[in-house]
């Protein structure tokens, strides 16, 4: 674990070290957009009033008992011979308490486990910034290339329109065609339209991870298509233990553990003392005054909060049993996804993309000579433009099961998009 914490603390002050540099225009890179998150995330920036308040916990938990000065007068203002003042007693002493059972080390061990619990939170809040930035900067690729699709698709509806426009002032194609062909432009222009707005929204949804309602940015520099080699399912497992969800039971669990020895240990005996002098006005004297006081029954009084603690402790072992056996779980399926991710993009790529462009090569071909229909061509290029999307969809699948994998086992933050 001293690793993985050491290797993301060191990301954090790569990000924050270096030179603050203006974002393109109307662009973002992804190690930009992470710097700005590191940075700027209001999330983040709480956790130091949180720290300031624990480290108040830990003054106070380090304190000995306190000493009080007590004054006492007795016999005044009685009769007889005690009227007034004459056979007052006036005693001063100190007192404290002695603490027997180790308390005083057990406030501060609850207290550092809190501490260490606090850190492994602040470690899982970094981790989940890196991987929302990644989510929201891949999302923002693939918006830019479902834009320039839809970019494209209304490209060729218009040129097909304007062919069948001259066709039909030829009078060699019927204008239902044209209208067809019309249609299918006004189609385009709304999904053109429905894509730019979508651009526009993941822009703005990567911007609030550094709190920013208008960002100066509308795109994101990188390669949606570039897609890291996929690993050995066993290399995922094996780094499963440094999950920063277990990190942070594993902490819980150290707390109520700390929580129960500190409840046994102000249930074990603490010592009462003072000690003083005590003055006679009627004979002048002076003599040593020394009281002890011991609680009775204090370990009963302590069994209900113990009791507590105990169970508190077991419930987050058993949570944490608990969590191991769904996260081996989760890996599982995650990798499973991104494996069939990674194959659909290779089929798509290899295999069914250029078959269907040769398809739709010689389609336009054989409809600029007069051989096919303007519905056999728009079927073409329909079928193509599909598969394209659909190409889409799987890389960004494939980046995002990735993210989860990485942020699963708590590894280096991801950043394989980059040109």
């Amino acid at each position: 674990m001293a690793g993985i914490v050491m290797r993301t603390l060191l990301f954090a002050l790569v990000l924050l070290a270096s030179a603050t540099c203006a974002l393109a225009q109307d662009e973002i890179s992804l190690q930009q957009a992470l710097r700005l998150g590191l940075q700027q995330n209001p999330q983040l920036a709480g956790y130091s009033f949180r720290r300031d308040a624990l480290a108040g916990e830990a003054q106070s938990a380090r304190l000995r008992p306190e000493t009080a000065v007590q004054f006492e007068a007795e016999n005044l203002a009685g009769s007889g011979a005690k009227s007034g003042v004459k056979a007052a007693e006036f005693t001063l002493s100190f007192g404290s308490v002695v603490e027997l059972g180790g308390q005083r080390d057990a406030r501060m061990g609850a207290v550092t486990a809190r501490q260490q619990q606090l850190a492994s939170e602040q470690r899982m809040a970094v981790l989940d910034v890196v991987a929302g930035v990644n989510y929201r900067f891949i999302a923002l690729l693939a918006a830019q290339e479902q834009s320039r699709l839809a970019q494209e698709a209304w490209q060729l509806a218009q040129s097909l329109a304007e062919s069948l426009d001259k066709r039909v002032q030829a009078g060699s194609t019927p204008k239902a065609e044209l209208m067809r062909a019309r249609a299918a432009v006004a189609r385009t222009e709304i999904a053109l339209d429905k894509a730019r707005q979508q651009l526009r929204e993941q822009a703005l949804s990567l911007s609030a991870y550094w709190a920013e309602p208008n960002p100066a940015f509308s795109r994101a520099s990188g390669d949606l298509f570039r897609l890291p080699a996929l690993e050995s399912l066993a290399g995922w497992q094996a780094r499963l233990a440094q999950n920063p969800d277990l990190a942070l039971l594993a902490d819980a669990t150290r707390l109520r553990a700390a929580e129960l020895r500190k409840a046994e240990a102000e249930g074990k005996l603490a010592l009462g003392w003072s000690a003083g002098v005590r003055q006679s006005q009627d004979t002048s004297d002076t003599a040593l005054v020394v009281g002890v006081n011991i609680p009775l029954a204090s370990g009963r009084r302590a069994a209900g909060a113990i009791q507590v603690a105990r169970a508190e402790q077991d419930a987050a072992e058993l949570a944490e049993t608990s969590a191991r056996t769904r996260l081996q779980t989760r890996l599982q399926q995650t990798y499973a996804a991104h494996q069939q991710a990674l194959a659909e993009v290779e089929n798509l790529r290899e295999r069914i993309l250029p078959l269907l462009q040769e398809s739709s090569r010689d389609t336009t071909a054989a409809f600029n000579q007069g051989r096919y229909s303007s519905l056999e061509l728009a079927m073409a290029q329909r079928e193509l433009l599909e598969a394209r999307a659909e190409l889409i969809s799987a890389a960004l699948r494939a980046h995002e099961t990735r993210i989860e994998l990485e942020r699963l086992t708590a590894s280096a933050a991801y950043t394989e998009v980059t040109p």
